[in-house]
């Protein structure tokens, strides 16, 4: 009977000793494993603009009349952070600790979608002709220049970053990561011109 109790004493220690927390450590290649995601797309933003011109003809140049033409355009925008760039000195272990720098967000793609292109309203007098294509094309341009500039006061690389924070965040908790820091890039390089 007593040789019993001491079996069972020594089972129950050996049960409760293994449902302790696991302390191994983390392995690098899945330390470094974010690298393999590349672009990590965390941000996107449809912005739609509305284009007016007036075209108004003089006696000098032969065109009598007016043209005016309003024309409609939606660009589809995608922000993320290239997690490619992540080099071994951005992510710093110590035991149950990960910091990492994260490399700037950045524009990934910038599309307007030619289906999302409307002429709204075209109204000619006089002896003026209706635009052409390549009329056309050349406001549109200046729509997309429009958006483009528009950009500086969107948040998008700003809620790119924070949504990529959060994302790392959650993989590195699941890794088993207790405190995870993650810094981001500067304020004044996150207000840099966008192309």
């Amino acid at each position: 009977m007593k040789y019993r109790f001491v079996y069972w004493l020594i089972g129950c220690a050996f049960v409760l000793s293994s449902c302790g927390t696991d302390d191994a450590p983390v392995k690098d290649e899945e330390i470094y494993e974010i690298r393999t995601i590349g672009m990590l797309s965390t941000s996107e933003y449809t912005v739609g603009k509305i284009i007016k011109l007036d075209d108004k003809g003089t006696w000098t140049n032969w065109k009598w009349g007016d043209r005016k033409i309003l024309m409609s355009c939606k660009a589809k925008i995608r922000a993320g952070v290239d997690l490619n760039k992540v080099k071994d000195s951005d992510i710093k272990v110590n035991g149950k600790r990960i910091e990492i720098q994260l490399p700037p967000p950045e524009i990934i793609s910038f599309e307007m979608n030619p289906d999302q292109i409307k002429t709204e309203m075209v109204e000619i007098s006089g002896l003026r002709t209706n635009f052409s294509q390549q009329e056309k094309n050349t406001i549109l341009r200046l729509g997309e220049k429009a958006i483009r500039k528009d950009m500086q006061q969107l948040e998008i690389l700003n809620d790119a970053e924070k949504n990529a924070i959060v994302f790392l965040t959650d993989f590195y908790k699941a890794l088993g990561f207790e405190e995870i820091i993650i810094h981001g890039t500067e304020q004044d390089k996150r207000n840099r011109q966008i192309d």
